[in-house]
Parts: C-alpha cells; sequence; structure tokens
C-alpha cells in the first residue's frame, strides 16, 4: 500500500509539532469514527532520533484499525502514516501463541528434550529451540486468525480504507500520497 505524509512545520519545536499532529490526526479520526468506533492513542513519547506514536480505531474485539505515525530526524518535515488492520482478538491470538511457543521451545532445548535435543550447551539451545518452536506457532497464528476472524476479514479491509480515505482527503491538502 501507498504511504501517506503529513507536513508538519520544521522550525517549531519537533515535540510540539508532533503532538500538534498526532492530536489533529486523532481529531479527524474522532470526528469521522467516533459514533461507531473507540479511538485510543499511545501515550505521547518525545522524540529523539526517531518517533512513532499509534492511533487505533476499534469496535469490539474483532474488528479494528491501527494508524502508525513515524518520524525521522533525517526527513524532519514529515511525519508518515501507515494504516493496518489490529484488533484486540488478532492480537490476543498472536501474542499468546507465539510466546507459549517460544518457552515451550526455549525449554525443550534447555533440557535436552528430542527433537531439540541436538541442540548444544544449555542457553544456546534455549535460545534455539525458542526461534525453532516459533515456526509452527507461526503456521498456528495464520490458521486461527483465518478461522476466528474469518467473519470480520471484510469489515476489517473496509475500515482499514474508510481510515486511509479520511486521512488522504483533510482539507488544506496537508496530508499527500506517495
Amino acid at each position: 500500500m501507498e504511504n501517506i505524509t503529513y507536513k508538519i512545520n520544521p522550525n517549531a519545536n519537533t515535540n510540539t509539532a508532533l503532538k500538534q499532529a498526532a492530536n489533529d490526526i486523532t481529531s479527524i479520526l474522532q470526528s469521522k469514527f467516533g459514533s461507531s468506533y473507540a479511538i485510543s492513542a499511545d501515550d505521547f513519547t518525545d522524540a529523539d532520533k526517531n518517533w512513532s506514536h499509534e492511533i487505533k480505531v476499534r469496535q469490539g474485539n474483532k474488528i479494528g484499525a491501527a494508524v502508525g505515525l513515524k518520524w525521522e530526524k533525517s526527513t524532519r518535515d514529515v511525519l508518515k502514516l501507515d494504516v493496518s488492520e489490529s484488533s484486540k482478538m488478532g492480537n490476543m491470538i498472536t501474542y499468546s501463541v507465539l510466546l507459549l511457543f517460544l518457552a515451550i521451545g526455549a525449554y525443550m532445548g534447555y533440557n535436552n528434550i528430542e527433537p531439540l535435543a541436538f541442540l548444544p550447551g544449555h542457553k544456546i539451545a534455549a535460545g534455539l529451540g525458542g526461534l525453532i518452536a516459533l515456526i509452527p506457532g507461526i503456521i498456528l497464528v495464520a490458521i486461527l486468525k483465518s478461522i476466528l476472524l474469518k467473519g470480520e476479514k471484510e469489515q476489517n479491509a473496509k475500515l482499514v480504507h474508510e481510515v486511509r480515505q479520511a486521512l488522504q482527503s483533510i482539507s488544506g491538502n496537508n496530508l499527500q500520497s506517495k
């Protein structure tokens, strides 16, 4: 997908400009989606060399989109926006399954349990066992998400598209697609 860029004032204080841009984008999303969706944002952090911020538009646990704001010091006047699917249930599935597989793989590697008994040492075996176990974990995450979120896939895609349109159609041509 194409990136959306937001021009900020390079002469203003960086933190002030970024906070103002994040607040503007949040208010745009609130006015467009606030009646049907819950809008939430991460806590604002001060900018260093790179800065990122996320604003979520969600309805329940299965439907949601996330707007990622990214700023780099090398391009002081440009804030990049990325819209992606982000549901609470999808995140819970991903984190819980991957952490479980990581822990089981690390345990199996550390304790020389087959099929990971061939790994050398204890600490290295634990790390490698965790990484090896992530492979079936990723496959299981994909399967579970496709089964459990099947009915909401179309609605999530529609929400992501609507959020992108809302960000691209801001008056004053401040946002531009690249």
